[in-house]
């Protein structure tokens, strides 16, 4: 029998249970999501190295080499990739079992007492058989949420990286238009002033061409320094160090037809958007904190083996062991509720989620049409007529016969005209890049998957 009982504790003491957090593994759906939806797949590095990202910036970048780099590189979103980490240990965690319990009584005989005897008991935890399958099951749900999180820090952080992009190509082009502006405003005096010296034009016309020329030499400053500091946010969000060094920019302003209906963008969005999966995810989970709660009640329900022998009588014996928590006063009756709260909320956050997802798509399909119309405007009725305002003028100018002045402020006006026209395609470039960011994925994605 002793051998029997020694066997049976040698076998359960050799139970070990064995897991491994498989990195790749565990990042496998938020690479496989991410090429999904941005045609970019992330990389989850041991630690951030702020000199890769450098070369890369200063030989040329296109802007989906912009997104790949801030992907690989970004350290807010690489610290958010080790939460990733955690959860997965969570769900490792939340599958082993209870280590089994031993206990030893030793009573030592005092002197003249012959009562001597020994109890051993070992026991395992029979509850944990519906208990852990039910706690990994909360774990794998708080993965799936992170998971998805996870996708919607991707979306954003891809959303920033062209906003800063857009504003770096939109700052260089603006600055060009304004020394532009500057060069020709400067041209325009030095004419002035020579024909100043035969009595051609007079002082209000120096004064005036002096005046426009300062003005327009400050907003160059301001234009150069806006540029400078649009490269620093950018070279920040990549991951590299922060300079204000220009960025070698690859791309230009581009604007793209829609070529989906707005109700399929809504589709699309409120069946796969990360936040709206985030939300469904967290409902599960609520529904499975209830199930494992309920199953909590009676949280230990122990099951063994008992050893005894007295040496006095010569007795020994093995037996079962039972043991069990009597819900008298605990019930667990706050986690249960707290679990079915935390679904309410997230039923409602949801419904809330949607709206503001519907909201977003509208407005900024919206504005990217009313955007594309205006530029249209300007293209054909805005700035020709501008042009042909200044080749009149200049007949004119050339002759002597108008105030130079008003040749001046004409080349002004369609440079002012050329600046709004520029505005008009940068806010129709981030109307697009809003509405991607609304919609959780690339327009184009979302055309291939319709």
């Amino acid at each position: 029998m002793k051998i029997k009982f020694l066997a049976i504790m040698s076998s359960l003491l050799v139970l070990p249970q064995c897991a491994y957090l498989n990195r790749k593994k565990t990042f496998d759906p938020v690479q496989k999501e991410s090429k999904q939806r941005i045609n970019a797949k992330p990389v989850w590095r041991d630690t951030p190295d702020l000199l890769q990202a450098a070369p890369m910036l200063d030989n040329g970048i296109t802007l989906k080499d912009a997104i790949s780099l801030g992907l690989n590189h970004n350290p807010t979103l690489q610290a958010h990739f080790e939460e990733l980490g955690i959860r997965k240990s969570d769900l490792i965690q939340a599958g082993f079992y209870t280590n089994p319990h031993l206990e030893s009584i030793f009573r030592i005989p005092k002197h003249g007492d012959n009562q001597t005897n020994i109890e051993v008991s070992a026991n395992f935890m029979l509850s944990d058989l519906w208990q852990v399958p039910l706690r990994k099951k909360v774990a794998q749900d708080r993965l799936e949420v992170k998971t998805y999180e996870i996708i919607n820090e991707i979306l954003q952080l891809r959303h920033t990286i062209q906003t800063k992009y857009l504003s770096c190509l939109y700052n260089k082009k603006y600055l060009n238009l304004i020394k532009e502006i500057t060069s020709v405003i400067h041209s325009i005096k030095k004419r002035i002033y020579y024909r100043y010296q035969f009595g051609f034009t007079d002082d209000l016309d120096k004064y005036f061409a002096a005046s426009k020329l300062g003005e327009w030499q400050a907003k160059t400053l301001e234009a150069e320094t806006e540029l400078r500091t649009s490269y620093i946010h950018l070279r920040e969000i990549l991951g590299s160090y922060i300079l204000s060094k220009e960025v070698n920019l690859l791309d230009t302003l581009q604007l793209t037809h829609l070529a989906i209906s707005q109700s399929e963008l809504e589709r699309f969005a409120l069946s796969s958007h990360p936040i709206i999966l985030v939300e469904q995810a967290k409902m599960a989970r609520a529904k499975d904190s209830i199930r494992f709660e309920k199953s909590r009640i009676i949280d230990a329900v122990q099951f063994g083996i008992a050893y005894e022998r007295d040496f006095e009588k010569q007795t020994s014996g093995v037996g079962p062991s039972f043991g069990i928590h009597i819900p008298l006063f605990n019930t667990n009756y706050g986690n249960i509720e707290h679990a079915r709260f935390e679904y309410k909320q997230s039923e409602k956050t949801l419904v809330a989620q949607e709206q503001i997802i519907l909201k977003n798509i509208t407005i900024n399909y919206l504005h990217y049409q009313s955007y594309l119309q205006q530029i249209q405007q300007y293209e054909q009725k805005v700035i020709p007529p501008v042009i042909q305002a200044i080749e009149f003028s200049k007949k004119f100018f050339d002759r002597m016969q108008m105030s130079m002045i008003i040749f001046l402020e004409t080349q002004i006006d369609l440079f002012q005209r050329k600046i709004q026209l520029l505005d008009l395609q940068y806010r129709a470039a981030q109307a697009y890049n809003e509405l991607e960011l609304a919609v959780g994925a690339q327009l184009s994605n979302v055309v291939c998957s319709e």
